[in-house]
């Protein structure tokens, strides 16, 4: 970790800067991605994604989009707004970018819920990825943090790390791939191109209800 960088999207976060520029700039102070990562990346340099909500909303039921949407308005979640000049910024380096604005593609792709047993199992689909600003060491320590966070909850956060793991080191690099330009695909031939199988056949468990993470991560209220 760098802590200049950590000092400066410190800085940013208290200066007002837009949440998506200070998730960009926390990712890029953690080590740099792997190069077979940076390898991976390549052929989208210069590329920064860009989710119409709208435009999502109106495609078909069960497209990538449709369901990316469907998600997001479930959970109450905006999709997260990066400024110019933090796009321009890594606009040869994608991988903060990517990893930023794909998040929550990965819980449509893996069927992980946005509840903490889910964003576990995503966290650990990155690690079994290698895309990840952690390794399995501190994956574990969040493991245990969660766990003590909501002890009802242990039991399925375990399980879906497990499961996290292994999807992650089976499918292609999901923030290597053009996604945006697949939300008219039906969403199973998606997870067909990038080797995701079917959340239920995987073992995905919905995570229960959790005090704790509620205050932590609140939604806003959904129609």
């Amino acid at each position: 970790m760098d802590p200049r960088k950590l000092l400066a999207t410190l800085r940013a976060y208290r200066a007002g800067a837009p949440l998506g520029d200070v998730v960009v700039l926390k990712l890029d102070a953690y080590s740099p991605p792997s190069q077979r990562v940076t390898r991976l990346l390549e052929p989208l340099r210069g590329h920064v994604p860009k989710h119409d909500l709208p435009a999502l909303r109106a495609l078909r039921a069960g497209t990538l989009g449709r369901e990316y949407a469907r998600f997001l308005d479930a959970n109450g979640i905006e999709p997260l707004v990066i400024s110019a000049d933090v796009q321009e910024r890594f606009r040869e380096s994608p991988y903060a970018l990517r990893y930023t604005t794909t998040h929550d593609l990965h819980h449509t792709l893996t069927g992980f819920d946005a509840g903490i047993a889910g964003e576990s199992g995503v966290l650990g689909f990155y690690v079994g990825q290698g895309s990840a600003p952690i390794g399995r060491a501190l994956l574990w320590v969040g493991q245990v943090v969660y766990s003590l966070l909501s002890p009802t909850q242990a039991r399925k956060i375990w399980h879906n790390v497990r499961v996290g793991l292994e999807l992650g080191a089976n499918a292609d690099l999901v923030i290597a791939q053009p996604l945006e330009s697949w939300f008219g695909e039906p969403l199973e031939e998606v997870r067909g191109k990038l080797r995701i199988p079917d959340p239920r056949a995987a073992g995905v468990l919905p995570s229960g209800g959790s005090f704790v993470w509620d205050r932590l991560y609140p939604r806003k209220a959904v129609d």
